[in-house]
């Protein structure tokens, strides 16, 4: 499949964010936080549980359980202030991070760089994956290697040790076992590039959350919810939840593709199609990070509804790169 040629993302209709200035583009380089409250080096920000929770904890000892969406009024921040506007940005940056402490960097991806490697949680599940889908292989090859790796933890490490111990205890010849089992640390690599990309894709439904709460606001509000700009928030509404999908659609896809295999006989050939399909998650993360960022900055009742009006265009225009969607 021919990798189909899209536009430079950083030129392709760009987002400003509510309240940028040109004195300072968003987002900025640290979480500087100017209230006192929000600067103490003992307070941090995780996710919780059901990836829309955002926790603050202070001492180790005490919880603080927030919304993000009402978070700025239990911590006293104006809608549409700088401190406002990078708590607004703390959902997006523990997508790429465990927690973020006050004075802590904005993290590399979330300001317009490449995606980093994969961890080793993710070559974790890709290894825990293959071994699945090497079960099912019936071969002679097959069922030597994956005696050898029952007694070996999963790792990035966990395919050369069990072509050592196969050798070792005689069963294979070391030409053909070294040939599989590099194979196999490809296709491990290549599928734990699919889940890092997967997994760092923009926080969508933070995004469709504020578009339907955007939605709401004008709808009750008279000179609002007849205007051109109601009318297009309420169309957006159905339409923000194209990219998750899409992102959830490549991820299934890229799973499917080691489940279903009976023999790995051709391993480079899935080795490239996991590559495809973590290309595609990469361009649909860096054609979104930043306006899904942008759209959870949003104040539903106070953003200047120009500010407003410019996020729907820009979420409009990236619809229309059809190739984005396009069924995997």
């Amino acid at each position: 499949m021919r990798r189909v040629s899209l536009p430079d993302p950083a030129l392709f209709d760009p987002v400003r964010f509510p309240g940028e200035t040109e004195e300072e583009p968003w987002p900025p380089p640290a979480f500087d936080f100017d209230a006192p409250w929000l600067n103490d080096p003992q307070l941090g920000f995780e996710r919780g549980p059901d990836g829309q929770i955002v926790f603050v904890r202070r001492c180790d000892a005490v919880r603080l359980v927030l919304d993000v969406e009402t978070a700025h009024s239990a911590l006293d921040l104006a809608p549409g202030s700088r401190d406002f506007r990078l708590l607004r940005l703390i959902p997006s940056a523990l997508r790429l991070v465990e927690v973020v402490a006050p004075r802590d960097p904005v993290p590399p991806t979330l300001r317009g760089e490449p995606p980093p490697p994969p961890r080793e949680h993710h070559l974790y599940a890709a290894t825990t994956a293959l071994v699945g889908a090497l079960e099912r292989d019936s071969g002679p090859a097959s069922e030597a290697f994956m005696a050898a790796l029952r007694r070996i933890p999963p790792g990035p490490q966990m395919f050369e040790m069990a072509a050592a111990r196969c050798v070792t205890d005689g069963r294979l010849e070391l030409e053909r076992v070294a040939r599989l089992a590099r194979s196999l640390q490809r296709l491990a690599r290549a599928h734990a590039s699919v889940l890092a990309a997967h997994a760092e894709q923009p926080d969508y439904a933070g995004m469709e959350r504020m578009v339907h709460a955007t939605a709401r606001v004008l709808l009750r509000d008279a000179g609002w919810s007849g205007d051109l700009l109601g009318l297009a928030v309420r169309q957006a509404c159905p339409l923000s939840a194209v990219p998750r999908e899409t992102a959830e659609a490549l991820r299934r896809a890229a799973a499917a593709e080691l489940e279903g295999q009976s023999s790995f006989a051709a391993v480079e050939a899935l080795v490239q199609r996991q590559a495809q399909l973590r290309d595609r998650l990469v361009d649909l993360g860096l054609f979104w990070r930043r306006l899904a960022a942008a759209w959870a900055s949003v104040h539903p009742e106070t953003t200047d509804r120009r500010e407003v009006d410019a996020l729907c265009r820009n979420l409009i225009r990236r619809l229309q790169l059809k190739s984005l969607y396009a069924p995997p």
